[in-house]
């Protein structure tokens, strides 16, 4: 569309290119036009240019933000590897929540080659260290063999620790070594006992394996054992009893 020269009044000025003598203010802000009768050249401020610069500028700040935050995440976050070996030093330093991470590593196979008597062996440290969890799959180990020799006295011995304790898979636990006479003897009214305590706690075949040792008890006991439970559950966790002096199991 043609302009009106602001000079000589004609109607005849077209566009003209901007050149870098102009300056950069014209040259980012306005649009150059030249007059066809006079050759007088002038500026018009450009409706389209600000809102374009306006949205480069901001996509430039959006990317330079995304790279920066980027290159923030790759220096702050550890790699798999680093983070392992800060586990595996502090471990090594007796920490009893590494501990229990390595016996999960060697466990579950995670980054490393799946060892059993290495999950077994990190699960003991940690046990030792009053670890619940540790204490927990210790136990389980030990019960199945698994890593370690199998030692039914001394599976009972690591998950009655945690059970009391309100480890609710340990309780569930126990209530079986208690049902069948597992590393002690057999005992239905302390299985009730357990089983109770775990499916207080979600476990749903706990309360399958309390209400099919229903039939199997007296109303007397039955009774009593609901009120121990109830004991238990409202009462603080006992203090978890003195490992054995020798250790069960030695790499």
């Amino acid at each position: 569309m043609a302009k009106v020269c602001p000079q000589c009044g004609d109607a005849k000025a077209r566009r003209s290119a901007l050149h870098s003598s102009d300056g950069l203010s014209r040259i980012l802000f306005t649009t150059c036009y030249r007059c066809r009768a006079c050759r007088f050249r002038f500026y018009q401020a450009s409706p389209v240019k600000p809102v374009v610069l306006a949205g480069l500028l901001g996509l430039a700040l959006f990317f330079g933000w995304w790279l920066a935050s980027d290159n923030r995440a790759s220096v702050s976050a550890p790699s798999a590897e680093t983070a392992y070996s800060q586990i595996t030093a502090r471990a090594n330093r007796g920490d009893a929540d590494a501990e229990l991470l390595m016996g999960l590593r060697y466990a579950e196979g995670n980054g490393v080659i799946k060892n059993e008597k290495e999950a077994a062996r990190w699960f003991e440290k940690a046990a030792r260290h009053n670890v619940a969890e540790a204490q927990y799959r210790y136990g389980l180990a030990l019960l199945e063999g698994r890593g370690v020799v199998q030692d039914y006295k001394a599976a009972f011995h690591w998950i009655e620790l945690p059970a009391k304790r309100g480890h609710s898979l340990a309780q569930y636990s126990l209530g079986e070594l208690y049902r069948y006479g597992t590393g002690t003897e057999i005992d239905k009214a302390h299985a009730y006992l357990w089983f109770n305590l775990a499916a207080a706690q979600g476990v749903d075949i706990a309360a399958k394996a309390r209400d099919g040792l229903v039939w199997q008890l007296k109303p007397e006991q039955i009774s009593a054992m609901q009120t121990e439970a109830q004991r238990i559950s409202l009462g603080h966790p006992e203090t978890p009893k003195p490992a054995p002096a020798a250790p069960i199991n030695q790499k």
